[in-house]
C-alpha cells in the first residue's frame, strides 16, 4: 500500500493533471479550433504544440514529483520518422510511461495513441485528446476499421510524421486476459505465454499496409517495456500514488524497406517477435537485464541510448513546470476577478459540449473533414 506522501503526491498529480488539461482546452485550444477547417496543416501543428506542451507536463509531474526513473536501451528509430510503435500492454498505463522515451527519443509533439471510444466525452481530457486527433475506438474491427482508415488518410493531407503506438495484444496484461490468451494458444497449437498475450495481428497487418499506402511509414519501433520494481495496474494506482520507481525500455528499429509486404508474412513477423519477446521479457525479470530483440541481433550489444543528456531532458521539464504552473495561477486569478474569462470559459464549454453531439467531436471533424 503507499504511504501517505505516495497518496498526497498521486492527488496531486490526478487534480494538477486534470484542472491542466480542462483550462488548457478552453484557453489553449479553442481559439485555434477554427483553423481545424480553415487551415488544417496550421491547426495540427499550433494544436499539437500545446498538447506536446501537456504531455511534457505529465512527464515532468511523475519524473520530477514522483522520482519515476527511465531507462532506455536498443536501436530506437529517427526521431524524424513516420514510425508504427509496438508494445507490449504490461498495465493500462504502459502509453503515459511511453510519453518518456517519446521525449527523450521519438517525437512527442507527433504521438498519436488509440483509446475507448467512451474517454472521449471525459470534459477536459477527452477534449484534449479530441484536438489531438487520437483513435477512438470501439474494439470491434468493422466499427474500427474505417476510422483507422479516415485517420491515416487525414494524417497523409497534412503531410504529417505520424508516429502511433499499437498494442497488438488488444488490452492489458491481467490474470483474465492471460487466461483467455491461454485459451487461443489451445485451439491454435501455440505455446502458452507468461510474460506477455499472443497478439491479435489483423490490426497490426491493416495499419502496417495502409500507413506504407499513405507514405506514413519509415519504420517499425519494437519496444519491450518492464517495471523491475513497483508495477501499476490501472488509473486508480496514479490516484493513490502507486507509481513505479523505474520503467525501463528495450528498443529496436526496423526500417520499411526491411519489412514483409504479404499478409502471411507481417502476421508472422509478428508472432515470431512476441515469442521472442515473452523470452526476453522472461530473462529480463529472472537477471534484472535486457537482451536483443532478434535472434540475427544476438551478437550485438546495446547500451543505453541517450538521444538527448538527463540534464538536458530536466532543464526543460522544469521550464514546462514553470509554464504551467504560472498559467494555472492566471486562470484561477482569471476566474474571480475577471467576468469575461468566466463567460467566455462558459462558452467554450458549451462548444466542446455542442461539437461532441452534432458532429461526433474534434477528432471526427478532422478525419472526415473534406479539405
Amino acid at each position: 500500500m503507499p504511504g501517505a506522501r505516495n497518496l498526497a503526491g498521486g492527488i496531486v498529480f490526478t487534480t494538477v493533471l486534470y484542472f491542466s488539461s480542462f483550462f488548457g482546452s478552453i484557453v489553449l485550444l479553442m481559439p485555434f479550433l477554427p483553423l481545424i477547417i480553415l487551415k488544417p496543416k496550421w491547426a495540427r501543428s499550433i494544436l499539437d504544440f500545446f498538447l506536446y506542451m501537456w504531455f511534457s507536463f505529465a512527464v515532468a509531474m511523475y519524473e520530477l514529483m514522483l522520482g519515476v526513473k527511465i531507462k532506455v536501451q536498443g536501436r530506437p528509430s529517427k526521431p524524424t520518422d513516420s514510425v508504427l510503435i509496438l508494445m507490449n500492454h504490461r498495465t493500462r498505463l504502459d502509453w503515459l510511461f511511453l510519453m518518456s522515451y517519446q521525449l527523450r527519443c521519438g517525437s512527442l509533439r507527433h504521438y498519436k495513441i488509440s483509446l475507448k471510444d467512451q474517454l472521449k466525452f471525459v470534459p477536459g481530457p477527452g477534449w484534449a485528446m479530441q484536438s489531438a486527433a487520437f483513435l477512438f475506438l470501439k474494439r470491434r474491427w468493422e466499427a474500427d476499421q474505417p476510422v483507422i482508415t479516415a485517420a491515416l488518410k487525414y494524417f497523409r493531407k497534412v503531410n504529417y510524421r505520424l508516429q502511433f503506438l499499437l498494442f497488438p495484444e488488444g488490452t492489458d496484461f491481467t490474470a483474465n486476459t492471460l487466461s483467455k490468451s491461454d485459451k487461443f494458444a489451445e485451439k491454435n497449437g501455440f505455446p502458452k505465454y507468461r510474460y506477455v498475450l499472443h497478439p491479435r495481428t489483423t490490426g497490426f497487418v491493416f495499419l502496417v499496409q495502409q500507413m506504407k499506402e499513405e507514405k506514413l511509414l519509415d519504420s517499425v519501433l519494437n519496444i519491450s517495456v518492464a517495471y523491475p520494481k513497483t508495477m501499476p495496474i490501472g488509473e486508480f494506482d496514479v490516484f493513490t500514488g502507486n507509481f513505479p520507481e523505474e520503467i525501463h525500455f528495450h528498443v529496436n528499429s526496423t526500417p520499411v524497406v526491411d519489412f514483409p509486404t504479404s499478409s502471411d508474412d507481417l502476421v508472422n513477423w509478428c508472432q515470431n517477435r512476441w515469442s521472442e519477446k515473452e523470452e526476453q521479457l522472461r530473462l529480463y525479470y529472472e537477471k534484472r537485464e535486457f537482451s536483443p530483440f532478434e535472434k540475427q541481433d544476438k551478437d550485438m550489444i546495446y547500451d543505453t541510448v541517450e538521444t538527448y543528456s538527463e540534464e538536458s531532458v530536466r532543464r526543460y521539464l522544469y521550464k514546462v513546470v514553470a509554464f504551467w504552473c504560472i498559467f494555472i495561477i492566471l486562470v484561477f486569478y482569471s476566474l474571480f476577478e475577471v467576468s469575461l474569462f468566466r463567460w467566455y470559459s462558459l462558452f467554450s464549454i458549451i462548444a466542446f459540449s455542442v461539437l461532441e453531439r452534432k458532429y461526433g467531436g474534434l477528432d471526427t471533424i478532422q478525419f472526415l473533414y473534406d479539405f
